[in-house]
Formats: structure tokens, sequence, C-alpha cells
């Protein structure tokens, strides 16, 4: 049951800032907490081309903080991923304000960082090689290609794809009950449910497989599978969301942290709820409805929406982001409640339901997080600010500077009436309108919202009702990781020695990968993508035509994997 609304004595007074102030008024009597969730600014006053300069201010400000060496912030043994979402809102500003400012400087970047420390690998003493750090670059290199078509990236993008795939279990490891780069043996099934799909934390000994690199890699094959239109990423997207569906989920449709893929371990999980968790979901989610417009997603998208906006576990009655008793900002979940606006991935009540939390965000990111004038932002948007620089706090904060650019903009046009059986097709994100029309979210969001959320809540349960019924009925093999064919990347992220590929080796083959099955997000399976590359073969030579191609500036080298740190 979603657990929504909550009477006002069960919430705690309103935070108050690095002055003592209250920084919204007490939530009415009357008010349920859904609402009170946005009793602080819940609309954006300051004028679009105003945002777009303070989210550009506050990206200039990082990269002065960027080793010219490396491409990286300096200390990379703590800071190594962050470069990489750095870059990822480079792309991100640019394709919110429809210019190409920084694509030059971003391909420079890459290329800097690959022949300096290593764009995309982790040393193992860095972290112990944590897959996020690694997909960050990944996913920047996908926005990068998406914003500035340019193939360079989308090989970078690959060449990661490639290396978490090494660290993502098949439904062929987990039958086996080992896989090569672990050295422990594999549960087969939690809850009944296959293991396959899920994604290591790390390319250390660790047993744990959580929603940071599963929901990440999720994000990235949905990503690369709606630029290139090659199966092999849309399903390994599905299988991702399959094993986070049947694993991660709780009660209470909020994702939680991680659960043990070794077998002697009982299948035990670390209930740990983190804002950045359910965002990184919601964001491939979302890219994977605009891929397929899959109803059985959108219910999904808009189940969690409805639990994680209003969640008590990272926000007070304020409704201002603040994860545990240090009130951490989050970059993922602003980044995710944007990328469903930008691909219409939920009901247009929904939308302003996110214009309105955003907004929130924003107006607690400029009022309290920064000393003006400074362009820095402090890791908590509650206050107090701070004028020292830390790579974490700046991206958090520019991550919804930048979601908050096309906030109250128009929707994209609707897509058809979403059904399990329609063809795929990416959405396009629409180009950045100059309108704003802040007043509509704050008029109807304490009376509206309310109500409109009781209704959204006992669709879901009924539509949900009937999906888990069906589930049910197909066996305990509820989620099954498709065959991936074992292909070497031309390049291994995780080591330093490098060996140039000789220009003879032919692109490897592959073997189709096999269909889901009765998954959780079932209809899904269903569907296949069009006009691209047919085949991985196809793929993988493209991307060695690419990696060879002497008329793109600054491509990245011929690298080819000798074996992966275990």
């Amino acid at each position: 049951m979603l657990m929504l609304f909550f009477p006002v004595d069960m919430v705690p007074p309103p935070r108050r800032n690095a002055s003592g102030v209250a920084p919204g008024r007490a939530c009415p009597a009357s008010v349920l907490i859904l609402a009170c969730t946005f009793y602080l600014k819940p609309n954006i006053t300051v004028a679009r081309s105003d945002r777009i300069s303070i989210a550009e201010a506050a990206i200039e400000e990082a990269i002065i903080f960027l080793d010219s060496t490396t491409a990286l912030f300096p200390d990379p043994g703590d800071s190594y991923g962050l470069a990489g979402a750095l870059y990822s809102q480079l792309a991100e500003f640019d394709l919110a304000t429809n210019q190409t400012k920084y694509a030059g400087v971003l391909q420079k970047y890459f290329f800097t960082g690959d022949r300096g420390l290593g764009w995309v690998q982790w040393p193992p003493e860095l972290h112990g090689g944590i897959m996020n750090d690694g997909l960050n670059y990944g996913h920047a290199a996908t926005v990068a290609f998406t914003t500035y078509k340019n193939p360079v990236f989308l090989t970078y993008a690959e060449q990661v794809w490639w290396a978490v795939n090494a660290y993502t279990l098949t439904q062929k490891d987990v039958d086996n009950g080992t896989v090569s780069l672990k050295d422990f043996p594999l549960g087969k099934t939690c809850q009944g449910l296959t293991m396959a799909g899920g994604t290591f934390r790390a390319s250390n000994t660790s047993t744990t497989i959580n929603v940071q690199a599963t929901g990440n890699f999720l994000v990235l094959s949905a990503l690369l599978a709606e630029a290139t239109k090659d199966d092999l990423y849309l399903d390994a997207a599905k299988a991702s969301a399959d094993f986070i569906r049947a694993h991660l989920y709780n009660a209470n449709n909020i994702v939680q942290d991680s659960i043990s893929a070794r077998a002697n371990d009982s299948c035990a999980e670390s209930p740990s709820e983190f804002s950045s968790d359910s965002g990184i979901v919601i964001e491939g989610l979302a890219i994977l409805y605009s891929i397929t417009q899959n109803a059985s997603i959108h219910d999904t998208i808009a189940e969690m929406l409805t639990s994680v906006i209003p969640h008590t576990g990272w926000q007070g009655p304020d409704g201002i982001i603040a994860n545990g008793a240090a009130n951490s900002s989050d970059l993922n979940l602003p980044r995710a409640l944007a990328t469903v606006n930008a691909r219409n991935a939920t009901t247009p009540a929904l939308r302003s339901y996110i214009d309105a939390y955003l907004s929130v965000q924003f107006n607690a990111v400029v009022d309290l997080s920064t000393i003006n004038g400074t362009n820095i932002y402090s890791g908590s948007w509650v206050g107090p600010p701070s004028s020292a620089f830390s790579p974490g706090n700046q991206t958090n904060a520019i991550q919804v500077l930048i979601g908050a650019i096309n906030v109250d903009d128009p929707p994209p046009s609707p897509p058809s009436q979403p059904d399990s059986s329609n063809s795929p097709g990416p959405t396009t994100t629409p180009s950045p309108q100059k309108k704003s029309h802040v007043g509509a979210i704050a008029g109807g969001v304490v009376g509206g919202l309310v109500l409109l959320a009781g209704v959204v809540v006992i669709a879901l349960l009924l539509r949900r009702r009937s999906r888990d019924r069906t589930v049910s009925e197909g066996g305990s093999g509820g989620v099954v990781k498709p065959e991936v064919a074992q292909v070497t990347p031309m390049i291994n992220p995780f080591d330093l020695r490098f060996n140039t590929a000789p220009s003879s080796v032919a692109p490897p083959s592959s073997v189709a990968p096999s269909s889901t099955v009765g998954s959780p997000l079932q209809s899904v399976g269903a569907t296949t993508m069009s006009a691209g590359p047919s085949t991985t073969q196809e793929s993988m030579g493209l991307l060695y035509a690419r990696n060879n191609d002497e008329d793109t500036e600054e491509p990245p080298p011929d690298y080819r994997a000798t074996e992966f740190h275990k």
C-alpha cells in the first residue's frame, strides 16, 4: 500500500536556515504533507535567461578546479567519479539551452583524461573499482553524443558499457553459480526470482549488487538503446530494470540500496533509503518509456513519483532534499525528474507536481546554500552556505540549476495512448522555450494535488494488482537476463595497462540476445528496436570504424583489453 498522506501532527516543525529563521510558514492544520511538501516557494520567479546564467556560472566555477593535465578534480581518490558527473552536466546544459558551448572543451576533457589517468577506468587503489564512478563517464559520453552528434562520444560510451557489462550477471552466470570476475559462489534466486540483471557494486572482491551500479547501468543501456537502436542495449536495460523491480523495491515503492549475490549470504539486503537510489531508477525508466511507450513502465514511473517526491525519509515538510543527519543534497533525483518531464513520461498533473518540487529545490539552492557572488554551493540545501569548493556539493547544485532551466515550459506533444504492443520510437526532447508561466503551479498545489494523488494512487493500485497477478502466474523465473555475447571490449576501463590493438583485428562476432521472459515489466520484453545496426556485430564494426576515422577530431585510440582486475 502506498503511504502518501500523513496528518500534520506527525510532521516535524519546519527546518530553519543558518539565520535561525524558518524558510516557509508552518503548514495549516488542514493541509496534508503531500501538499505541505511544497509550502516553501513551489514556483520559480527567476526569469529563464537568469536561470541559464546562474547555472552557467556554477559550471564555470567548477571547471576552474579541474586539473589541466588530467581533466579531473584534485584528489581523484575521493572525487574521480565527480569529474564524470560534471562532464554530463556540460552536455546537459547545452541540451537544455539548445547550444553547443561546451562541445569542444568536453571532447578535449575526454581526450585528456584518456591520455592521463584514464577517462573511464579506475585504478583498483581508488575506491576498489566502484562501478558508479566509471558509469558517470559513460553517461556523460552518451549525453554528449545525443547533444552534439559527434561519434567520438558514442565510442567512449560503448567502451564503458562493455566494461561494466562484464560485471553484470547473465542468466548463464546464475545457472552456473559462478562468474569469472568474482571468486565466490553465486546465489541463483532470491524470493524465487533470478539474480540475473544485477551489476556488482565494485570490481574488487565485493559481493554486493547495488542500485547505484545496476541503476546507472540501466540508464546507460537505455541511453545507448535510444542512440543506436540496438536491441543489445535495450535488452540489457530491461534486465537491469527487472532486477531492481524484483529485488530492490520495498512495499512503498522506494528503492533500497543493495543485496548480496553470494550464495551463503541468504539474500542479505541493505534497507537503506537514499533519494539518489530512487532517482537513478526513475531516470532509467523514463528513458525506457520514451523508447517503448510501454504502459507498464508509465504506470511504474507514476507509482514511484507519488511515493518518492513526498517521502519523509530524505526531507522535512519544507520539501528540500536533505539525506541523513548531515542533510546531504543529491544529484540523481533532480536529474531524474527533469528527465521525466523532458521525455513526457508522466501525466500532465504529475508533470506540474514535478515542476513544483524542482522549484522548491532550485529556490533552496539559490537562497540557502550559496553566498551571493561566489557561485560556490554547500552540500546542504537547507543551509548554511559555504565558500569552500567541494566537487560533490557543486555538481549536486549544478544538477538542480540545470533541471530548473525549463521548469514550467510547455510539455512535449503527448504520444498516442501507451500500449504494451506499441512499436518503439524515442520521443524528441523539445527545444527550449522562451516563456515562463510561474503562477500556474502554486495556486493549485495545496488543494488539487492532494485529491489528484488519491485518485492516482487508487488507479495505480488496481493496475498493479492486476499486473502482479499476471507475474505470479508466470512462475519463479520471473526475471531473466538476456544472454549477451561475451565480446571483448576494445578498451578495458579498469586497467591502466593499455595495449594498442593491431589494425588487422576484425570486429568480434556476436550471438543474438535471447528475449526477456516473464519479467515484472512483462510487456517490455516483446518490444524490439529498429532503424539502426541490425546486429551487435554491425555495431561493433561501426565502433571499430569510428576509432579509425581520421576525419574525426581527436578520436580515442584503439585499445584492447588484456585482463580485468578481480
